[in-house]
């Protein structure tokens, strides 16, 4: 009998570990925009290249200390106060040239240095309004088939 117990204590104990892993808020990387239209190496303040981050879960996420690493290894930190509303987005802009137009990896990271997304192989080098973005959004399956070359959805 006390083996049945500990089995079913064992079993539940577990049920309980995977629930509350699934119902852990998940955000990803959700849109790159590397090469926006217009000069950037005219280093206008209108042209800027950003990424954007997706909530695909109901509760608020603090993102206060995350950090997103690029291919060439410079990394952002996320400020104090970033915070993303369920199933909302939060847009960076970088600086210009700050995302590389081909070959760029960004990595998510969360305040303990833990790694939570990142992205495919990204190249963008049509300098127009198109960006990589996950289709739909959150989509992520691991897969080069979650990204697509779309026209840009920046914070929706």
């Amino acid at each position: 009998m006390k083996f049945r117990s500990n089995l079913i204590l064992a079993m539940l104990s577990a049920s309980i570990i995977i629930w509350l892993g699934a119902a852990q808020c998940s955000v990803v990387i959700n849109e790159v925009e590397a090469n926006p239209a217009g000069d950037e190496n005219a280093f206008k303040t209108s042209i800027t290249a950003w990424f954007e981050l997706y909530n695909d879960n109901d509760k608020d996420v603090d993102i206060s200390g995350w950090s997103i690493i690029n291919s060439e290894g410079r990394s952002m930190t996320l400020p104090q106060g970033a915070i993303i509303k369920g199933l909302d987005y939060y847009v960076m802009d970088v600086r210009p040239k700050w995302l590389a137009q081909t070959g760029e990896v960004l990595v998510l990271k969360n305040a303990a240095g833990e790694e939570m997304d990142r992205t495919v192989v990204l190249s963008d080098e049509e300098d127009n309004e198109i960006a990589w973005t996950r289709d739909p959004d959150g989509r992520d399956t691991n897969s080069t088939d979650d990204w697509k070359f779309l026209a840009c959805s920046r914070g929706f």
